[in-house]
């Protein structure tokens, strides 16, 4: 009897580790199925978060060629002020010399006429002399004056 209850005992030993096999493979069952909803879980945030980064990447795109076409905007504005202020600076210096110039004519045309009114008032000035000395001269001596004139 003893090889039958040694067959006993290792038939038992043989179920009860047939039924701890059976318990170790529903865990294992049950930890795989927990880590197949962790990997569905975790590739649904991979690809949401490969969304948000795909945004992310779009905006700084956006944001790039905004930021650029902004400072081509600046660029092309300053260039438009330096011409302004260079057309602006160009005219005034023109406007100056044209003023200056005018001012020199007028100046010239004052100088013109101021000799030729002191030349008419010179005129005058001989002509009152010497018509003072000729009557200066009648009247000092009247008779002599005349008689010579005559």
């Amino acid at each position: 009897m003893s090889d039958l209850d040694n067959l006993k005992t290792e038939i038992a030993l043989l179920k009860k580790d047939a039924k701890t096999g059976e318990l170790i493979h529903q865990r294992l069952e049950i930890a795989i199925d927990k880590l197949s909803e962790i990997v569905i879980s975790c590739k649904q945030m991979l690809s949401q978060q490969q969304t948000r980064l795909e945004r992310a990447e779009q905006t700084d795109d956006d944001i790039f060629i905004t930021l650029e076409s902004r400072r081509k905007e600046w660029d092309n504005d300053l260039k438009e002020l330096h011409s302004r202020i260079t057309t602006n600076s160009r005219e005034l210096r023109e406007h100056q010399v044209q003023s200056e110039n005018k001012l020199l004519d007028e100046i010239r045309m004052v100088r013109t006429q101021l000799s030729e009114r002191v030349g008419v008032l010179e005129k005058w000035r001989w002509l009152i002399i010497g018509g003072s000395i000729i009557i200066g001269l009648l009247i000092s001596n009247p008779e002599s004056m005349l008689m010579q004139l005559f």
